[in-house]
């Protein structure tokens, strides 16, 4: 299904994908705001946002009228340990994509005039999480979690690290990271490897591997953090958090799958138990987060003040539920199936595909197939999904943040509830 292919210390994953007109590609750069310095917090998403403002060949509008104009898609992301530039569009213009792409990644202007208009941008986009509740709640567990390491940091930065970072410090962090040793590109289409691996080889010429940066491994979650943030809201956003295994873990399917099982959709416990049954909430629900030395289980919801308490305890309840009782064989092999029906969905798509195989190969340089993660999925079992619950769900350590028309006299609530 891959074929990975060494250009220089550059990666390429080339996936074909026959008898479909679209084709995907991405540049990913193993990269991201976990590696900033304390005092340019937000430089990766920063430095992000000023490769779509041109280069030397291509102007901001060429770059767009090039992709969006010739029927495709064109966007990029920043996260903790992996900054990516990526596009779908139709298979005949996967040359001129790619040569777009790598242009950006390699060659960008960072124009002063476009660094001056780009920051306004993204201190408009700082204001914009900010007015959202639920992204502060997201934010401020973050920060419980993983405190005092770039990982509780936000990605986007403060509007005060923001405001400081000039053009240097944009190509100073560009030079140091932006180097083939550091690009993996994904490929996913019905076009000739040859061409592609050719067209890079020309582009990027011979450049030496660059050594690994160090990255400070988090220490751990001790005691129960708690922080309410005040806002004039309707409803409360509660965010709940305990640090789990790292991606390189041989658990991370049974959390998938305990994620599956407690709040990934409509049929998982928490949803069932706090919006079907008592009416709680509008939503809930789950999300498993994974790093290269670190993880998190996140539980959140929107929720009344005064419905705070059962909430909890409900949450409670179904928690220690999953650590002590065996699930039922009919549950677990619908949480197997729902969870490898999303992968499989996901696979069937040019797109889907394409990021499936870089992260993964960025993850653990190497490309697990369908059919393995099928049979990593079949082979866990009821005791199994208990064990991994009761070492995840310690109540003595964890994270919770609050935000919204709430007081600080809620964390004595929370405490006491939470308390075993």
């Amino acid at each position: 299904m891959y074929k990975i292919v060494n250009i220089g210390p550059l990666k390429l994953i080339h996936s074909s994908f026959f008898n479909f007109k679209t084709a995907s590609l991405g540049v990913f750069l193993k990269t991201g705001a976990r590696f900033e310095k304390k005092r340019e917090k937000g430089i990766a998403h920063f430095l992000e946002h000023m490769l779509f403002k041109g280069t030397h060949r291509y102007s901001y509008k060429r770059i767009k009228r090039e992709i969006e104009g010739k029927g495709g898609i064109l966007n990029g992301f920043t996260s903790q340990e992996v900054t990516a530039y990526y596009a779908h569009f139709l298979k005949k213009n996967s040359l001129v994509v790619l040569d777009i792409l790598l242009d950006m990644v390699l060659n960008p202007i960072l124009s002063p005039q476009e660094v001056k208009k780009e920051r306004g941008v993204i201190l408009e986009e700082i204001k914009m999480y900010n007015d959202i509740p639920s992204s502060c709640a997201k934010t401020i567990l973050d920060s419980l979690l993983w405190e005092s390491h770039p990982l509780g940091q936000d990605i986007i930065g403060t509007e005060k690290t923001v405001q400081s970072i000039t053009r240097k410090d944009l190509k100073n962090f560009k030079d140091k990271f932006y180097t083939p040793s550091n690009i993996v590109i994904s490929f996913c289409g019905d076009f000739s490897l040859d061409k592609i691996r050719n067209f890079i080889e020309k582009k990027i010429g011979k450049k030496k591997k660059r050594k690994s940066i160090y990255q400070k491994k988090p220490t751990k979650l001790k005691g129960i953090k708690i922080k309410i943030e005040k806002k004039d809201t309707q409803q409360l956003q509660l965010c709940l958090g305990f640090r789990s295994v790292s991606y390189q873990s041989n658990k991370k399917i049974i959390q998938n799958l305990l994620h599956v099982l407690l709040g990934a959709n409509m049929s998982s416990r928490l949803f069932e138990s706090l919006r079907e049954k008592r009416s709680l909430c509008y939503d809930i629900s789950t999300e498993p987060k994974f790093f290269k030395d670190s993880g998190a289980f996140i539980i959140k919801l929107g929720l009344n003040k005064e419905n705070l308490g059962i909430a909890l305890a409900v949450i409670k309840k179904e928690l220690i539920k999953i650590k002590s009782r065996q699930i039922g064989k009919t549950e677990l092999t619908r949480a197997k199936d729902y969870f490898i029906g999303q992968i499989s969905m996901s696979l069937e798509q040019a797109q889907g595909r394409m990021f499936y195989s870089a992260q993964n190969y960025i993850k653990t340089t190497k490309i697990e197939s369908l059919d393995e993660i099928i049979k990593q999925v079949r082979a866990v079992d009821s005791r199994g999904i208990n064990d991994f619950a009761k070492e995840l769900f310690d109540f003595n350590n964890l994270a919770v943040s609050v935000v919204g028309n709430g007081e600080q006299v809620l964390a004595g609530q929370i405490k006491a509830v939470l308390a075993i």
